[in-house]
């Protein structure tokens, strides 16, 4: 073909290249003259080429400016210049190429090379990008027409060449259909002119034949291959069509929640969520909040109650969520289940390893450990004396323990302390301890105090009942001969600490009684242990059998209604009550229950007020009750009750004086347990007579303790006016004023006993 002159050169070259004639960098000159100062400055006229890797031939290019026709380039003369590519698309495989390696190396990635193929071809051939250590990864660009045999031959070359073959296609090299058939979707690549350059756009190609277009800057590259926006799964490329219908706040609630990763630039946290609207079913969405909004706990319910807006994915996989909901705030609710989004249902909290319980602390006994075990050991010494068995829950409460104070485990251990050491013809006196209801017979543990005494820790059952029926029967006998060890009798008489010299028994009990009627005196009490220092005697010379000897001698000869001082000796730290060893004393002294003295505690707290009262005449268990006048008798049978006016009285006043210590009001069901009755039992008219009873003989401006007695819902007892006017006070009030008497002579008997109890607690040490 015969090649123009240089006069009549009038091919219309639009892309050349700079620096050289070798060079890729690729220049696109505008069409408009107006675009041509702009594309010009910074250049000469000797800077553009007819490229080599345009197909060109590689001489200078001048730059036409043209006012009524396009610019473009034009050869120099003389032209001999055979390339057939001259358009605006005719370099874009060197605007690829050169897209693709700044766009790796923003990637990150190093030994970036790009090679063109068969450049002067129509649509520039092929591009081959290779970047990686040693180039081991290659982006292969086909922009010329390729068979799909063709296609796989090149594959194959260069799969054995790199470890990562990434193919795209260039808009008319038809092969982008089978990739989509093969892998569900085929990346493209075309560039487009804007102003004075050819910029590089990436489509994702899918099987309905649509492309969807980004920047190739939008893109990432994976070990997959080129990952555009439309096939990111990070939180950045589910952007939103849109389209956004808003929610109304607190109509959504959700749960369950994962935090998706993170994308860059994004001022926003994206969770997967199980969602649920009001009045309609759960489904998996997305939900985005703000930066700085505290991460949404899976293990609770969740409210949107801030603006929010729902927003479709449409690039969604089918296994993804569908739905994004784009929210400023949610709320936690308390409650694991809410009745308005009852199909919702928080992830359990993880259940954490049970931390181990420490160790429980050894107890410490009152009186010290020695002193525990020798009062355990006498008094099993007089249990076999008396030919019998003791349970546990008593014997402990022999050493002013309480049974609940005492694990089984130091329950063991302080038995096998009492039997040690093992010796020949000595008996194991735990072998008297049994359980409290159980049949006589070995007690569960007694096979592991005999393992702690030596024998086999393994002992058959029928083996340790014949141990224990020999050794109680050894008790039995040598306690019946009097050939108890010396250590262990108990004693016949009284030594004093670190002397031999045996004290008269009546000597010491007077000193006692003389000693405890300074006690009374002050409405103090007494421990036992300073008791016995008081009169010089060590605690540990006496046995438990002897304190119960000595007490109860101390209050013969005994009948009802005399002064009880032993009432007023107590344990060390024993809890407020009865010493553990009153009991015993009440039945040394004959004493048995009676409707007045139903229990030890109430024959106890009888003692006491027994025994606080002035001189040594006899009184009764509490004050003296005058004989209501006959107008003021009831018509109770009190003997078909099994129990007199009298002491329903004193009862009454027992509990009304212990309320008001503890500045508390009660109704008669209180009263009448503490007579040993029922409520029914009393008719108003018995009731009134017995809280006149109770405030009869009180000063005229004395408290009442009738005013402690209220009805059902702390409403005034009904016959509060009444009792007033037997009592010669004022009476025949309105309602209003009857209240404020009752909580006037309220605080009046709280104020009294409470100054009363303080002062006995700073006595009673």
């Amino acid at each position: 073909m015969p090649l123009p002159t240089p006069e009549d050169d009038t091919r219309k070259v639009q892309t050349a290249v700079i620096g050289r004639s070798d060079s890729d960098w690729p220049v696109f000159l505008p069409y408009d003259h107006d675009d041509f100062d702009q594309f010009m400055q910074g250049r000469t006229r000797d800077d553009f080429y007819c490229g080599v890797l345009l197909g060109g031939c590689g001489k200078k290019l001048t730059a036409k400016r043209y006012m009524d026709k396009k610019c473009h380039f034009a050869h120099r003369p003389p032209v001999h210049c055979r390339r057939t590519e001259t358009g605006e698309a005719s370099a874009d495989h060197l605007y690829i190429g050169q897209a693709l390696q700044h766009w790796l190396r923003q990637q990150g990635h190093h030994d970036v090379e790009a090679s063109y193929l068969e450049p002067g071809s129509a649509h520039g051939g092929a591009v081959e990008v290779r970047f990686g250590r040693s180039r081991h990864r290659v982006i292969r660009v086909q922009l010329a027409r390729l068979s799909p045999r063709e296609q796989q031959e090149v594959h194959d070359r260069l799969a054995k060449q790199h470890t990562h073959v990434h193919w795209v296609y260039g808009p008319y090299c038809g092969l982008s259909h089978s990739e989509v058939e093969d892998a569900g979707h085929a990346i493209r690549i075309s560039c487009r002119t804007e102003g004075a350059t050819r910029e590089v756009y990436v489509g994702t190609q899918f099987p309905d034949n649509s492309v969807a277009w980004t920047a190739l800057d939008e893109c990432s590259l994976t070990d997959a291959g080129v990952i555009t926006p439309a096939l990111d799964v990070r939180p950045s490329t589910t952007v939103p069509a849109p389209v956004a219908f808003p929610l109304a706040p607190g109509t959504i609630a959700f749960t369950r929640t994962v935090e998706l990763p993170e994308a860059d630039g994004t001022a926003e946290h994206l969770y997967e969520a199980d969602v649920q609207p009001l009045g309609s079913t759960v489904v998996r969405a997305r939900i985005m909040l703000p930066h700085d909004h505290p991460a949404p706990s899976p293990h609770q319910l969740h409210v949107i109650f801030s603006s929010a807006h729902l927003l479709p994915l449409t690039t969604a996989a089918p296994s993804e969520p569908a739905w994004l909901i784009r929210a400023e705030g949610t709320s936690p609710l308390p409650q694991q289940v809410d009745a308005r989004w009852p199909d919702l249902r928080p992830e359990p909290l993880p259940t954490e390893p049970p931390t181990p319980e420490p160790a429980p602390e050894p107890y410490t006994f009152p009186m010290g450990e020695a002193e525990t075990i020798r009062l355990i050991r006498s008094q099993l010494n007089d249990v076999a004396r008396d030919q019998g068995l003791i349970n546990w829950e008593k014997l402990i409460r022999h050493a002013g323990v309480a049974p609940s104070d005492v694990s089984p485990e130091e329950r063991i251990r302080l038995l096998i302390a009492v039997d040690h050491p093992r010796a020949d013809g000595k008996p194991v006196l735990s072998a008297l301890v049994k359980l409290a209801f159980a049949d006589p017979g070995p007690a569960p543990y007694f096979a592991d105090i005999l393992a702690g005494l030596g024998w086999k820790a393994d002992l058959p059952e029928a083996k340790v009942r014949e141990i224990w029926q020999q050794e109680r029967r050894t008790a039995y006998a040598l306690a019946r001969d009097g050939s108890v060890p010396a250590q262990e009798q108990p004693s016949s008489g009284i030594q004093e600490a670190r002397t031999a010299r045996v004290l008269d028994e009546a000597l010491l009990v007077g000193r006692f009684r003389v000693h405890l009627e300074l006690v009374a005196k002050g409405h103090g009490l007494i421990k036992w242990t300073t008791l016995l220092k008081k009169q010089g005697i060590q605690p540990s010379t006496l046995s438990a059998h002897d304190r119960v000897r000595l007490l109860a001698e101390v209050d013969r000869p005994y009948a009802s209604g005399r002064r009880m001082l032993s009432a007023l000796v107590k344990l060390d730290g024993q809890p407020p009550g009865p010493s553990p060893f009153f009991g015993e004393v009440l039945t040394e002294l004959g004493w048995k229950p009676d409707a007045v003295t139903p229990t030890v505690e109430a024959a106890w707290r009888a003692a006491l007020d027994s025994a606080y009262a002035r001189g040594t005449r006899p009184v009764s268990a509490a004050r003296s009750v005058p004989v209501a006048r006959s107008s003021e008798r009831d018509d109770i049978q009190w003997d078909r009750l099994g129990t007199s006016k009298e002491a329903a009285v004193n009862a009454a006043r027992r509990a009304l004086v212990d309320a008001a210590k503890r500045q508390v009001c009660v109704g008669w069901h209180t009263l009448a347990a503490a007579a040993g009755l029922k409520p029914g039992d009393l008719s108003d008219k018995a009731r009134e007579a017995i809280l006149v009873a109770v405030d009869h003989g009180t000063a005229p401006d004395g408290v009442l303790l009738s005013s402690l007695v209220v009805a059902s819902e702390h409403t005034p007892a009904p016959y509060f006016d009444a009792v007033l006017r037997r009592l010669g006070r004022p009476h025949g009030l309105r309602p209003i004023e009857l209240g404020q008497v009752r909580k006037t002579e309220q605080a009046r008997a709280f104020a009294a006993y409470s100054r009363e109890d303080m002062s006995d607690s700073k006595e009673r040490t």
